[in-house]
């Protein structure tokens, strides 16, 4: 039998050539002896705070409507003209303060309420008034501008058309109710429009909003319902010219901001979204809700 004094020394040498093994592979930390260079750490990384372009708009389109802006900026108005007070002659009796020169070379063009008109007069016992530029020695009617000049209708009936147009009434069905010819409705219907846009352009500015809800909608043909046209080439006929009505309004108050019709393009999308950006109050860019616009 082996003693246990045998087995004690036997597991001290196999310690021992344990430490010794160890002693020979593992790395001389002494001062003298050879030291590999250790490479420094890289500092922590940082994360930054900056919001990140959400997918789909890292890179900036070109948009050919920021370029023009740019490229011609409004110029400041000049000093306004001296104001033109009468020195002789008895006080004016018409009120001509709600009207401005329309000739583009006079210095008074556009400022309103300047003591340069006066009025003329009817002409050819017209029913409205003929104004007239001292500064310019210019005439004009005093419905120049509007959507009553050079109407020989009568204005009530003018603003009766244009109301029942309004309210839905088709092109022919207001020309048989007023006796009129289709042509001149529609002669009526698109100088209203132009009206409509220089009134908002006018009065529509410095909203304040907090979100704006932008889409586009199909133009659909009135002619598939009344079975004038059938369905596979009233499609033939959109895939050629289609028509989409893009708008942007303020889902809370539920103001129209813009409307307008065009293709279903980038650049479109571009160009109503310039037309609510002018509309806008300076400073504030709201958040454009769509429904995932894709050209």
């Amino acid at each position: 039998m082996v003693s246990h004094l045998f087995f004690s020394q036997l597991m001290f040498l196999g310690l021992l050539w344990l430490c010794v093994m160890l002693h020979a592979a593992w790395p001389n930390a002494c001062p003298g002896g050879e030291q590999r260079p250790s490479k420094p750490l890289p500092p922590p990384r940082k994360r930054s705070s900056d919001p990140q372009p959400f997918p789909g708009l890292t890179r900036k389109p070109p948009c050919a409507a920021c370029a023009q802006a740019h490229a011609h900026r409004p110029q400041p108005p000049g000093c306004p003209p001296p104001r033109m007070v009468p020195a002789r002659g008895r006080p004016r009796q018409v009120d001509t303060s709600q009207h401005f020169c329309p000739n583009t070379t006079c210095a008074y063009r556009g400022w309103v309420g300047w003591g340069n008109l006066q009025a003329n007069g009817h002409p050819n016992r017209g029913l409205w008034r003929q104004l007239h530029c001292t500064a310019c020695k210019g005439y004009f009617q005093e419905t120049h501008g509007t959507l009553f000049h050079g109407k020989r209708v009568a204005p009530d009936l003018l603003v009766w058309a244009v109301g029942a147009l309004a309210e839905g009434l088709g092109i022919r069905a207001v020309a048989r109710v007023f006796e009129v010819d289709p042509n001149t409705v529609l002669q009526w219907l698109v100088e209203a429009a132009d009206q409509l846009i220089a009134f908002s352009q006018y009065f529509l500015h410095d909203v304040q909003v907090t979100q704006v809800q932008l889409d586009e909608l199909f133009a659909l043909l009135s002619a598939v319902k009344a079975g004038e046209v059938s369905e596979a080439a009233a499609i033939e006929r959109l895939s050629r010219s289609p028509h989409w009505v893009w708008t942007a309004l303020d889902p809370v108050s539920k103001l129209l901001l813009t409307i307008d019709v065009g293709d279903r393009t980038l650049t479109m999308a571009q160009h109503v979204v310039h037309q609510v950006v002018q509309v806008l109050a300076p400073g504030g860019i709201p958040l454009f809700l769509t429904d995932g616009f894709k050209e």
